[in-house]
């Protein structure tokens, strides 16, 4: 459906304006705000910091039953890894006491408590990289997105469906227009959708995705149809939609800008 393009990635947090601020000096970026929020703009991906009227409630990584699941963590790729987990901790996060990536991935906290990981640049060129140049799309983005469900095939599935992302990159990831990778994980826990409004002791969606339309009614009438939940409490108006996807995730539609 070529009228849904990526908008942008809003992120939950107590102090919006410090994680934007963390991330821009970890990896560069141009800072603004939009939508009165604080946001940074990093490899085509609009980064929206959300401080909302709940208490946000960090996840525990690696998920423990009962406790908040992270939903969604970003990765940043860089060439010297030693040097960006010494600066992500001088910056104010916290190398994870758990670690599984090896020599090649190191998974930190952010000031705020929400994992990310930094991994290291390959020195040879990867399938990855050999289909971006085949696409005439220039070097992968620094950022991907990872999201947590319970079936990779299955959200890969809908998203594919519901927007023009490539689908041919990988069977667990796609494409956007702006060639940030959005990877789809299969967790090894038992996810928790996040209930939304957030309600005390309950998972928190931490992060979702915003979606630009051209037509909000035809949009919203296509993902109820390919398995997304409309919600029952709205605050958009006619500017924009709340919907849950088929694994529970809270994203939005909404109306694109003139």
């Amino acid at each position: 459906m070529g009228d849904i393009t990526m908008g942008t990635l809003s992120i939950d947090c107590r102090e919006p304006e410090r994680l934007r601020d963390f991330y821009a000096a970890l990896v560069g970026g141009e800072k603004g705000i939009k939508y009165d929020c604080p946001a940074l703009t990093a490899d085509g991906l609009v980064l929206l910091f959300m401080g909302g009227d709940f208490d946000y409630i960090p996840p525990v990584w690696p998920e423990e039953p009962g406790k908040q699941q992270k939903q969604m963590h970003l990765d940043f790729t860089v060439d010297d890894l030693s040097y960006a987990v010494e600066k992500a901790i001088c910056l104010g996060a916290v190398k994870a006491p758990a670690q599984y990536g090896g020599e090649d991935c190191i998974t930190m906290f952010n000031p705020e408590g929400h994992p990310f990981c930094l991994l290291r640049r390959a020195q040879e060129k990867s399938t990855f990289d050999l289909y971006y140049e085949k696409k005439g799309w220039g070097r992968i983005p620094n950022l991907s997105v990872n999201i947590d469900c319970p079936n990779f095939t299955k959200l890969r599935a809908f998203y594919a469906q519901l927007t023009d992302w490539d689908p041919d990159f990988h069977p667990s990831a796609l494409i956007p227009e702006n060639r940030v990778i959005v990877h789809f994980m299969e967790s090894d826990f038992d996810y928790i959708p996040p209930v939304w409004p957030e309600q005390p002791g309950k998972q928190q969606k931490q992060m979702h995705f915003d979606f630009g339309v051209d037509d909000l009614p035809a949009a919203v009438e296509r993902a109820l149809v390919l398995g997304a939940t409309k919600s029952a409490i709205q605050y958009g108006g006619d500017l924009w939609v709340t919907l849950c996807d088929p694994v529970g995730h809270p994203f939005c539609l909404c109306r694109a800008e003139n």
